[in-house]
């Protein structure tokens, strides 16, 4: 007899064989999500040491975006630069001013470079007085220079009647001045209208002249160190070369265009080389801030700074210039230096303008300034640079009075004074002429002078060459030493007295009837 085998229910079968294809799905999705975790996670562990391990693969999305807004910045900045160049080149032109007399070279510098330049005969360059006029540095030698010469130099035209603002350096002396305008080398006659060697400045008339594109002034006063500078000009006779810099500093003064010259200058790190001369500084929006006057150089070339006559003062000179001709100035007839530290903080003041001399029969001399006197205020307003005295002085008309505010040496007291403004002279006639050395067997003291007696006044009876006394005071044999440090002198002992534990040195002398008064540091 057969066995029968059991049999398995079909439903039961059908839930075994669903369980297990549940189990195998959710066996390969755990699988799968956990692939997909960790390959996530692994990602962006790269992200973040991708800037660590490969700087140059780590660029993002932000710095993509930070790149782009740079170049546009750029582009701006670049659109600005050639929105000037359109605006202000075309009123830029050069300027060639013949000279038909013998003139003497300035003094040139023997380490100069022996390449072409200028003044070499093999230059393809016409002689820029620019070039001569600043390059003061070595030992000076003099060569006469026959024949006519032929200078170059930029200018800026103003109005559309072709009025032009130059240099005077770049005209002065001119016989014939001939224009060039635009780049058709369109050559116009000019005439000059009036100069100002005192700031360097001329005006030009072009003759027949009409419809003629111009510039604009701008505010030097509101431009500040680090805004941006463009210089136009035809330096070694190249038309419309245009260069950029930032205004570097301001107020510049001490530029090495001697001591008559009466303007605070821009100083910009803007390229100017010789022909830029009289050419325009610009600000960003093309408006006139400078007038190119002067470069530092050791070599005549571009060394890297350059200076500009503000255009504030620029516009004035120009104005003056075209309704008088001339520029007249007033005069208080002092000479004056700046303010010696040590005689600032002796008198309690932070600033001010020290008088050296006061002339003779001057407006200064009839209204009681005296040498040593410092100047404090002009009218209410104080001052604090000489260039800023003269300057303030010069804009007064001879016969005005003058309100100046000033302190005295001797008593430390500050007294208000009112000067009538006189007429600024041709010659001040500044120097008295030198007298003869006498010898004498005393050695020299510690700034080289020899003193004697002569009768109960000390006086200087000789000098040791190169001294500080000869070279850098401008004292002479013949001075008598009135005061040193406040104390009356009255013999040679009392004088080596008052030096012997001084280290700045105030020092009073009488010269053919005129007060001197000098401050000076002793050497160690």
């Amino acid at each position: 007899m057969s066995e029968e085998k059991p049999r398995i229910p079909l439903k039961g079968l059908a839930l075994y064989v669903a369980l297990g294809i549940v189990a195998a799905l959710t066996s390969v999705g755990v699988y799968a999500g956990a692939q997909y975790l960790y390959q996530v996670a692994d990602s962006k562990k790269e992200e973040v040491q991708a800037p660590l391990d490969n700087p140059a693969s780590a660029e993002t999305r932000s710095d993509t975006g930070n790149h782009d807004a740079g170049t546009t910045a750029l582009k701006k900045t670049s659109e600005s630069f050639r929105s000037v160049a359109k605006k202000v080149g075309p009123a830029v032109v050069n300027i060639k001013a013949t000279r038909g007399v013998k003139k003497p070279k300035m003094p040139r510098p023997r380490n100069r470079r022996q390449s072409p330049g200028p003044d070499d005969e093999d230059s393809p360059f016409p002689r820029d007085p620019f070039w001569d006029f600043f390059e003061r540095f070595g030992a000076p030698h003099m060569m006469p220079e026959p024949g006519p010469q032929t200078s170059l130099g930029s200018g800026i035209i103003i109005d559309k009647n072709g009025t032009v603002v130059t240099n005077n350096h770049v005209i002065d002396g001119g016989t014939e001045i001939m224009v060039r305008i635009g780049t058709d080398n369109t050559e116009m006659k000019a005439k000059i209208i009036g100069t100002d060697p005192k700031t360097d400045l001329a005006v030009l008339k072009i003759e027949g002249a009409k419809d003629l594109p111009f510039a604009a002034w701008g505010d030097s006063d509101s431009a500040e160190v680090g805004d941006w500078a463009i210089a136009i000009g035809s330096p070694f006779a190249l038309d419309q070369s245009v260069t950029v810099g930032i205004i570097s500093a301001k107020g510049r003064n001490q530029v090495g265009l001697g001591n008559d010259f009466r303007a605070d200058m821009l100083q910009t790190d803007a390229a100017i080389n010789p022909g830029n001369s009289g050419g325009p500084l610009c600000d960003i929006d093309g408006n006139i801030i400078g007038v190119n006057t002067a470069i530092y150089s050791r070599s005549g070339g571009y060394m890297g700074i350059g200076f500009a006559i503000p255009a504030n003062l620029a516009k004035d000179i120009v104005n003056r210039l075209l309704k008088e001709g001339k520029i007249v100035r007033g005069w208080l007839g002092v000479y004056i230096q700046p303010l010696d530290p040590e005689l600032a903080k002796d008198l309690g003041l932070k600033q001010g303008v020290g008088i050296h001399e006061v002339i003779e029969g001057s407006p200064a001399a009839t209204a009681g300034l005296q040498a040593g006197d410092v100047v404090l205020e002009v009218d209410g307003k104080t001052v604090k640079e000489v260039t800023e005295l003269q300057r303030r002085i010069g804009d007064f008309k001879p016969g005005q009075t003058v309100k100046l505010k000033v302190m005295g040496y001797a008593d430390k007291k500050s007294r208000a004074i009112t000067v009538k403004v006189g007429t600024l002279p041709e010659d001040q006639g500044a120097g008295a002429g030198s007298e003869e050395r006498s010898e004498n067997e005393q050695e020299p003291d510690k700034i080289g002078l020899i003193l004697g007696m002569k009768g109960k006044e000390v006086v200087i009876k000789g000098m040791e060459p190169g001294s500080l006394a000869e070279t850098m005071l401008g004292l002479e044999v013949g001075d008598v030493i009135v005061r040193v440090n406040r104390q009356n002198i009255t013999s040679i002992s009392a004088y080596k007295k008052a030096l012997k534990t001084a280290k700045h040195v105030y020092l009073e002398v009488k010269r053919k009837g005129r007060n001197l008064f000098f401050q000076f540091a002793l050497p160690e």
